[in-house]
């Protein structure tokens, strides 16, 4: 069965996605305000234009059944203006949904995030935990599944909820300003000191990119009536593991400096992956060391003979 769908922002999780899709068959619509790629030229229909845009968005819905919505104005560590990025997320967000009840989108499938958890006492995160955003990012996304989930309620547009933990891999920019593994890559190949905030014993939950490109898949096709799922490896890594366990990699030590957290920071987050694994089906098929080699090895960075062959 040949799926129609819509994806909204073509970023560094966008574009794995399209390759996936494209494996699958999907007939795609794709809305971003850069323009195609060469690789996706004659392969789905490219829309260029904003997500503020009715008229383009319209365009992106039309004959879909099923959306995705990766665009997003912030990240975990942003001060922003409040208001602008509200407007930017949630009422744009809202006027998706609307958009989507009269286009006759049967299903919405929303990346979230992990920060909507916020500090937690208790490690690995489940679902149904309590949701205490400690950034404006996380407040934007939560705020986005509730409005998803009374349009599930009112309308009959089914959701589907991936509170992703950290994501890394090819694709993700080395000279952006989110994702550690990236941010530590780009370090790297410059030949610079790897920052790492506070005194880098923070845990995080690091999942490669086609695991998590899998579960948009299977988000995007299960019959599962459930909505809420946590994407993430359900394995916590402080920063300072994680550089050690990409210095085993590449066969020598890396050099590091601590500067000073924020307090948008979590101590910790692990989720719990079991109701992804045990209601969607969905399970994680790249390690932290396998995931990270694949990773140095797509932006060129030199590595023992053991791990370039394991590739």
């Amino acid at each position: 069965m040949i799926l129609n769908a819509a994806i909204l922002g073509a970023g560094f999780i966008g574009q794995n996605f399209i390759r996936l899709a494209l494996q699958h068959g999907y007939q795609l619509r794709v809305l971003d305000h850069n323009g195609c790629p060469p690789e996706f030229e004659g392969r789905l229909t490219w829309i260029k234009g904003d997500f503020g845009s009715e008229d383009a968005i319209r365009k992106a819905l039309q004959n879909s059944k099923v959306v995705f919505h990766f665009i997003s104005s912030t990240v975990p560590g942003d001060v922003a203006d409040e208001s602008a990025e509200l407007i930017q997320n949630v009422v744009q967000t809202l006027r998706l949904l609307q958009l989507c009840v009269q286009e006759k989108v049967a299903r919405v499938v929303f990346v979230s995030s992990a920060s909507v958890y916020g500090v937690q006492a208790v490690l690995p995160v489940p679902e149904p935990a309590l949701t205490e955003p400690i950034s404006s990012h996380g407040i934007h996304k939560l705020t986005i599944e509730k409005y998803l989930q009374l349009y599930k309620y009112q309308h009959g547009l089914d959701c589907k909820i991936l509170r992703l933990s950290n994501p890394y891999g090819p694709g993700q920019s080395i000279k952006g300003r989110q994702g550690f593994v990236a941010i530590a890559t780009g370090k790297i190949l410059a030949g610079e000191t790897i920052p790492i905030r506070g005194d880098g014993s923070s845990v995080r939950d690091f999942i490669y990119i086609d695991d998590v490109c899998e579960a948009l898949h299977l988000l995007g096709t299960t019959e599962v009536a459930e909505s809420v799922f946590n994407i993430g490896s359900g394995q916590g890594v402080s920063l300072n593991q994680l550089v050690e366990t990409m210095a085993g990699i590449i066969g020598k030590p890396l050099a590091t400096t601590y500067i000073a957290s924020r307090f948008v920071d979590i101590p910790a987050s692990v989720l719990d992956i079991d109701r992804a694994r045990h209601i969607l089906g969905n399970e994680v098929k790249f390690s932290l060391e396998q995931g990270l080699t694949r990773t140095l090895a797509f932006h060129g960075v030199q590595m023992t003979a053991h791990n370039s062959s394991n590739l």
